[in-house]
């Protein structure tokens, strides 16, 4: 039953219900649009996985107040801050061998070990006083600790008798 047609003199193929798209009709569109959005969440991923990636981290922080140029940054106003003790105020702590300051019999303010390593004090160790608590430590933990942090480690009070040697 096919019969041709004709529509203003112009001979038209036969109509059939079985006729199909040149290009796969709403199955070719699917895999399109399947594979955009694919790439389009990939893409979301990759651009969301670089800007939360960590940077090199920047340099710490100095530990003095000095305005010195600093050479990594190109001098680009840094502001450098302390939080610690200057060398020239650690020097002025008094210092001396433990079997000097051995406590008493009776004397029980001064520890047998250093609260920062935790280290028993042997008489050979050289210790370091701090005039306003009176704490002994090791040489090398309370110097460490103090150009890190301006108080005792155990009490907690700044170690300078005068607050104004810390603000020169």
């Amino acid at each position: 039953m096919n019969t041709t047609t004709t529509i203003d003199g112009v001979e038209q193929p036969p109509y059939t219900t079985n006729s199909s798209n040149p290009h796969g009709g709403d199955a070719y569109i699917f895999v399109i649009g399947f594979f955009c959005i694919v790439f389009l969440l990939m893409s979301l991923t990759y651009t969301s996985y670089i800007c939360k990636r960590p940077r090199s981290s920047p340099p710490p922080p100095s530990m003095s107040f000095t305005n010195t140029p600093y050479e990594e940054a190109d001098n680009h106003h840094l502001i450098r801050f302390s939080y610690g003790l200057d060398e020239d105020i650690l020097i002025t702590f008094p210092t001396f061998l433990y079997s000097d300051a051995m406590p008493h019999k009776g004397d029980t303010a001064t520890d047998s070990s250093c609260s920062i390593c935790l280290a028993d004090y042997k008489p050979e160790d050289v210790v370091r006083l701090l005039p306003a608590c009176g704490h002994l430590y090791h040489v090398s933990c309370i110097d460490t600790w103090l150009n890190a942090h301006p108080t005792c480690p155990v009490c907690r009070n700044m170690p300078c008798s005068d607050s104004a040697e810390l603000s020169d």
